[in-house]
């Protein structure tokens, strides 16, 4: 199946702040419930440790993304916890706010819009995007790796999408998980109530945003592809994909200095 870039509503300026904040939240109790990320916890642990990070930077960070759960699991091994920063384009506060106050601080996050492919100098440390990398073009999603390997900075990307057919399938499901989940959905919003019974904008946007996700996520070939301009620049890469608890597995990519960069 090739890879198809087209647009996703949640990404538009134009898209209102409730309807991207609904869905960021809905895509948050997902990750929660199903705890999607966990399989890899121990390749992300190693990571971190062999590179020396003492601060992870969540990028594209959504709703708080699934560090609520994971922190504890990919930082057991460190004698002094690194806390995680998260940041995004669109910062979800409300959602963020949560996070740091159910992890007692060791989840923060910076209010300003954070652009991922120019991550400022003074913000050091391992980062991270959890299904979000496909939201970039080519040229941009290179741009963020190289951003990363001129600044010397530790890197991973884990997609839980995937493209193909059954994954496609299995995006029909969304719209009945939306409406009969979105009650629970935390920080509780009535807009979000509106946006999903009244003016179904909600399950139909993410329907539609999690059918173009499917056809833009990168396949492990791809990846490969975009880290060999950085051949020979002193980074060691992991790229695969890993079986977990959904029906279709996590592509990764992991890359960090050779040697430790203690410090950061």
């Amino acid at each position: 199946m090739h890879r198809i870039h087209f647009i996703e509503i949640e990404d538009q300026p134009w898209c209102p702040r409730a309807i991207r904040d609904a869905t960021t939240d809905y895509l948050q109790l997902i990750l929660n419930l199903t705890q999607t990320y966990e399989p890899i916890a121990s390749r992300l642990e190693q990571a971190i440790a062999r590179s020396g990070s003492r601060q992870i930077i969540d990028l594209c960070s959504g709703g708080g993304g699934p560090w609520l759960r994971l922190h504890s699991l990919v930082t057991k091994a460190h004698t002094q916890s690194p806390g995680v920063l998260l940041t995004d384009k669109f910062p979800n506060l409300a959602a963020f706010e949560r996070a740091r106050r159910l992890s007692a601080g060791k989840l923060d996050f910076r209010v300003e819009p954070l652009d991922a492919t120019h991550v400022p100098p003074e913000l050091k440390g391992f980062r991270t995007l959890f299904t979000s990398f496909h939201h970039l073009r080519p040229e941009a999603a290179r741009a963020l790796l190289r951003d990363a390997v001129q600044q010397r900075q530790p890197i991973a990307v884990f997609e839980a999408g995937h493209r193909s057919w059954m994954a496609l399938a299995l995006t029909a499901l969304v719209p009945l998980h939306i409406l009969a989940l979105m009650p629970f959905v935390r920080p509780f919003r009535w807009s979000s109530l509106l946006w999903t019974y009244l003016l179904p904008a909600v399950p139909l946007f993410t329907l539609f945003d999690a059918i173009i996700s499917c056809l833009r996520v990168y396949s492990p070939e791809e990846l490969r592809a975009m880290t060999e301009e950085f051949r020979g620049m002193g980074y060691h890469w992991e790229i695969g994909e890993q079986r977990g608890r959904m029906p279709v597995p996590i592509t990764y990519l992991i890359g960090y200095p050779e040697g430790s960069i203690g410090g950061q």
